[in-house]
């Protein structure tokens, strides 16, 4: 396992501590920060995942849309619980990157109730893409690996991960009021240049490679059984969007330690 866990970026010098619930301002502005689930840390997984996506890169013939601009760097991994947009210092509306590193702090003790003196995994267990363009499965943008809730270790990470969202939610801070769902990106064309052409999820199904990893009939409506282990997450950070540290890691803002 990784030993160095990831960078830290320096706080806003201010804080006013305002938790109520209303409209920030810029909800329509371009996000600056989201709420992390990091694993990518863990270096085994690092490994299996590259194992993965080469895989898919080498794939004779080439699958559809498949190439090295699409795919998540290992190092980057995470599931998200909200983005946020934050300002760099205090306005009458706005709200800060202070102010959401306190609101976190004050949600460590619940957090640790809802654990119950068990870590926060993550199970890796199931394989999908988000909703393809025009329901076609060969005009996929994201492909995702996420957990399946039939375990305990899923369900503890489920009511802490929509705890955290909703105290955020109500705080005015996330203002996407749709249901969490809990993923791990591993493609993503929103990260091709210069347009973001999709790739076949269809081609990725059927390639003879894929059948090392998913072996039950599959329809991409329903989410494929997969194993790519189960991951302790150490703490809930605040990340600066775009930001990469030493290790190409986001750079975290703050953080609530899930030690004991």
């Amino acid at each position: 396992m990784a030993t160095k866990y990831t960078a830290r970026a320096s706080a806003s010098t201010s804080s006013r501590g305002r938790f109520s619930s209303g409209t920030n301002r810029n909800s329509k502005l371009r996000p600056t920060h989201f709420i992390s689930l990091p694993i990518g840390h863990h270096v085994q997984l690092q490994e299996s995942v590259k194992s993965f996506t080469d895989g898919l890169l080498n794939c004779k013939p080439a699958l559809p849309g498949v190439d090295r601009g699409i795919v998540i760097a290992p190092r980057r991994l995470h599931l998200t619980l909200g983005v946020m947009t934050l300002e760099n210092s205090p306005v009458s509306s706005g709200r800060t990157l202070a102010d959401a590193q306190a609101l976190l702090r004050t949600l460590r003790a619940r957090v640790m109730e809802l654990l119950d003196g068990h870590s926060l995994c993550i199970p890796l267990t199931e394989m999908n893409i988000m909703n393809p363009d025009r329901g076609n499965a060969d005009n996929a943008h994201v492909l995702w690996l996420g957990p399946s809730l039939n375990t305990e270790d899923a369900q503890r990470l489920k009511s802490v991960s929509e705890f955290v969202n909703k105290a955020f939610s109500d705080a005015g801070f996330i203002q996407d009021r749709r249901p969490l769902k809990l993923h791990c990106t591993i493609l993503n064309t929103s990260h091709r240049k210069p347009y973001r052409q999709p790739f076949s999820y269809n081609a990725i199904l059927t390639s003879p490679f894929i059948r090392e990893f998913v072996r039950t009939p599959h329809d991409f409506r329903d989410s494929v059984k997969v194993d790519f282990g189960t991951w302790n997450v150490d703490e809930i950070q605040i990340c600066k969007m775009g930001s990469y540290g030493p290790e190409g890691e986001y750079v975290s803002c703050g953080c609530c330690s899930l030690a004991s």
